[in-house]
């Protein structure tokens, strides 16, 4: 499937979507996003999230506005927290918009970030996300300390594998041989 009939909306409701029940809190969907928007850079619509160097490192303020707009025509729902940060972005069931059909390397990576980030803690995301893009870390309030973020990816994939959600050599090379 060519990524040119791929629309945003589309890929944020996938985004969404993949936490299943679980929903996603904000840091989690800004970091989800701003990873489709890095792996799929350039074969995305021109109007996809543009993100910044921010205080938490990637951040796009339209992320949180779409998930406004699509709460309020009730795609989604928000379950606010008494922080912020707490609050709960999660899709509704059966809200009149008709499953897309995404491009199969698109919906699996999706589905596979949003099940790497959505357990980890914010200031393990934050290192992992700074690991993975030190440019990021430039207006950062975050204190980063790469030892520990290595250390934390080394534990997360240790525990992974432990729990059979890691993929095989043998997938990883069809995989890539697909992209």
């Amino acid at each position: 499937m060519d990524m040119s009939c791929v629309d945003r909306q589309d890929v944020f409701l996938a985004i969404i979507e993949a936490a299943d029940a679980r929903g996603l809190k904000r840091v989690h969907l800004q970091k989800a996003v701003f990873l489709v928007a890095e792996e799929f850079k350039g074969k995305l619509p021109d109007d996809f999230y543009a993100f910044t160097k921010y205080h938490p490192g990637p951040f796009s303020h339209d992320v949180y506005r779409d998930a406004e707009i699509l709460n309020h025509s009730g795609c989604i729902s928000i379950r606010y927290g008494e922080e912020r940060r707490d609050d709960i972005f999660a899709i509704v069931a059966d809200c009149g918009i008709e499953s897309v059909e995404l491009p199969d390397s698109l919906t699996r990576y999706i589905q596979e970030s949003v099940d790497w980030i959505i357990d980890m803690d914010i200031p393990e995301l934050v290192r992992a996300i700074y690991y993975l893009f030190p440019e990021y870390q430039e207006n950062s309030r975050f204190a980063y300390d790469e030892e520990q973020a290595i250390i934390e990816s080394f534990a997360r994939g240790l525990k992974q594998s432990r729990e059979d959600k890691t993929h095989s050599t043998a997938d990883v090379l069809a995989a890539l041989q697909e992209a």
